[in-house]
């Protein structure tokens, strides 16, 4: 199984294909006991031509993405700064299905079937642990602006493998233990 530890300045593109899913898994504490000390926060059932892009970084976000000034951290406050002086009037942040806000100690695990340029173990892709806060957005080749759609499921048929991957994925996520960083204050920033 890979694990890819997710730092600053960092942007990630995934191909997907179907059959693929992906997961998001957060360390709920200490006091939530052992086997409770993991929650999944949400999880996308993917198709051929959708692409995920992981990133912290401002140069990487979609165009019509606007980061609001509260999500702003480090240097990216300063830009956002001379934004405001110019004139920049923010609007409520953005939030649409096809995005995740993951916090440092986040885990993301990607399942599927193995190909040719990304070799799975038992089903697993890869295991993100997120070391800094990042945007998970999921888009699709087929251009579309309805954010309601992906990462959607089939709910015409039961997919007996894919929750079977999904649970290889879970015990990946939950296996690699306790977060070395936990994003602590509840505030979704990055920079």
């Amino acid at each position: 199984m890979e694990t890819k530890i997710f730092q600053a300045d960092t942007t990630v593109r995934l191909s997907c294909r179907s059959g693929d899913y992906l997961m998001w898994v957060r360390f709920r504490g200490l006091v939530a006991g052992e086997r409770h000390q993991f929650g999944i926060q949400d999880l996308w059932q993917l198709k051929d031509g959708n692409f995920i892009t992981i990133t912290n970084r401002r140069e990487d976000l979609p165009p019509w993405f606007e980061l609001h000034p509260l999500e702003t951290s480090g240097l990216l406050v300063y830009w956002m700064q001379k934004k405001l002086k110019e004139g920049h009037k923010p609007s409520a942040p953005v939030d649409v299905p096809n995005i995740w806000r993951v916090f440092a100690g986040d885990r993301l695990a990607w399942v599927g079937h193995s190909r040719p340029d990304m070799k799975g173990d038992n089903g697993i892709l890869t295991v993100f642990d997120f070391r800094e806060n990042a945007l998970v957005i999921g888009t699709s080749s087929e251009y579309s602006m309805d954010f309601e759609m992906f990462g959607g499921f089939d709910t015409l048929s039961e997919d007996h493998e894919g929750v079977r991957l999904c649970r290889r994925g879970w015990r990946a996520a939950c296996h690699l233990g306790i977060p070395r960083v936990i994003g602590s204050d509840g505030r979704w920033t990055i920079g």
